[in-house]
């Protein structure tokens, strides 16, 4: 059930990419949207799981934004996340974001 989950976001994540970066908070947004029951710790073990395979895929690269900009100020290692880089972002804000390589 869990890899169904981690295949449906990675599809939405994909599609996002086209147009946009996805904040890693917009990867909880889109679990909720589809199953507003999901628990935060689900959410994030999801959606880790689907960047995970963005990554490993070479779909993009993470980077850090402030919001509401999206210019990028660098790039971020997967390996130096935290749970807070998953939380939605505050004006002014740096936040990571998955954008197109």
């Amino acid at each position: 059930m869990i890899e169904d989950r981690v295949e449906w976001l990675v599809r939405e994540v994909k599609d996002l990419l086209d147009v946009s970066t996805v904040g890693l908070y917009e990867f909880i947004w889109l679990l909720r949207s589809k199953q507003p029951e999901i628990t935060l710790d689900e959410g994030r073990t999801i959606a880790e799981l689907a960047l995970r395979q963005l990554l490993s895929s070479r779909m993009g690269k993470l980077t850090l934004l402030t919001w509401p900009n999206h210019d990028s100020e660098g790039d971020v290692d997967p390996e130096a996340l935290r749970l807070s880089d998953w939380d939605d972002p505050n004006e002014g804000q740096p936040y990571v974001a998955l954008a197109r390589n």
